[in-house]
Formats: C-alpha cells, structure tokens, sequence
C-alpha cells in the first residue's frame, strides 16, 4: 500500500523483477531474523509437563504441526508462533530450518516466553 493522501507510494522499494513479473522488496524474508512473543504457552507440551515456562537461554527449533511451534531440539513444544508468522511454513517447505533461544520468560501474570529465531 502507499501512502495515503500524499500521492507518494513510499510503501513501495521500487524493485522490479527482470522477468516482468512484478517487483520484490529485495529482502528474503525467509533468511531474515527475527524476535516473538510465544502464544498458548499453557495448553502446551513444556507447561503440561514442568508447569513452568522454559529459562533464558533454553534453545529452540521451530516445527510445522498443524501450525507453526517452537520446540525445544527434543520435540517437546514451548509454544505458538504469532500467525503472522505463517509464510514460514513455506520457507521450511524449501527446506529452511529454524533455531531460537528463550531470551525472556515468566509465570506472572501469565506464562510469559520470547523467544529470537534465525534461519540456518
């Protein structure tokens, strides 16, 4: 989208595709770090079973079940991704991978984890 009332389309790079097919951002957002607040904390495997929330510092992969999880490299799910966070599971269809750390977490007032994720 542009900008509204300006007539000036900052929203947009410029970039055009050589194959006319339309212009990209330049940005690959597969490869492209990024930071979350996890969701359905409690209705996951790592609460049901410490019922606690994982410390900082607790590494994560993420896996496609369904809808996107962090995990810890067991398998044992932490949490949701936000589902603005979907086109991942495209990514990972290509065969991109997932790792992340708990770089905050808590039980007050509610089960609380944030979590950075890259891709290898």
């Amino acid at each position: 989208m542009g900008s509204t009332r300006s007539s000036n389309f900052t929203d947009y790079s410029g970039s055009r595709s050589n194959d006319g097919t339309g212009g990209t951002s330049g940005i690959d957002r597969c490869r492209q770090a990024f930071s979350c607040s996890l969701e359905e904390i409690e209705l996951c495997d790592y609460f049901a079973t410490h019922s606690t929330v994982p410390p900082v510092g607790t590494e994560l992969v993420i896996v496609h079940q369904k809808r996107l999880f962090a995990a810890t490299p067991q398998g044992v799910k932490v949490g949701a991704l936000p589902t603005s966070f979907n086109y991942l599971a495209a990514c990972m269809k290509d065969g991109i991978a997932y790792v992340g750390v708990v770089t905050a977490s808590g039980m007050l007032p509610v089960p609380t984890v944030l979590a950075d994720f890259t891709a290898q």
